[in-house]
């Protein structure tokens, strides 16, 4: 009897350190990787689309609107983009700013050569 309980006891203690040792698994999660700039941004297929998805939400009354039909000229005309020099764009350093944490590295990209191939209302 005593063989018997020393055999189930000690299967037990194996049967739980293989349950507490194996686990569950997870894998690393790894964010998708971020989309190419395109060869040659557009200011309807990208810039507009962007400004849908990342800025409308936040932008009030003091701020440019930034809704179609009237988010061209807003940013051209408010003197947001400096095509001169366009790193210093204000359109591009704000999304180092506040921005930040909510704009990926190729969407600040995007917007930069947008900038740099001289701002087109495309």
């Amino acid at each position: 009897m005593k063989n018997i309980f020393k055999i189930n006891a000690l299967t037990t203690v194996l049967l739980v350190s293989l349950v507490f040792t194996s686990g569950c698994y997870y894998d690393q999660v790894v964010p998708p990787p971020e989309p190419e700039v395109p060869d040659e941004v557009s200011y309807s297929a990208h810039i507009q689309p962007f400004f849908d998805a990342k800025c409308i939400s936040c932008h009030g009354p003091n701020n440019p609107s930034l809704e179609a039909p009237d988010s061209y000229d807003n940013i051209i005309n408010g003197g947001y983009v400096n095509t001169t020099d366009p790193p210093s764009s204000t359109l591009y350093t704000v999304l180092d700013g506040f921005m930040g944490a909510n704009v990926t590295s190729s969407e600040k990209e995007m917007v930069l050569k947008w900038i740099t191939d001289g701002a087109q209302n495309n």
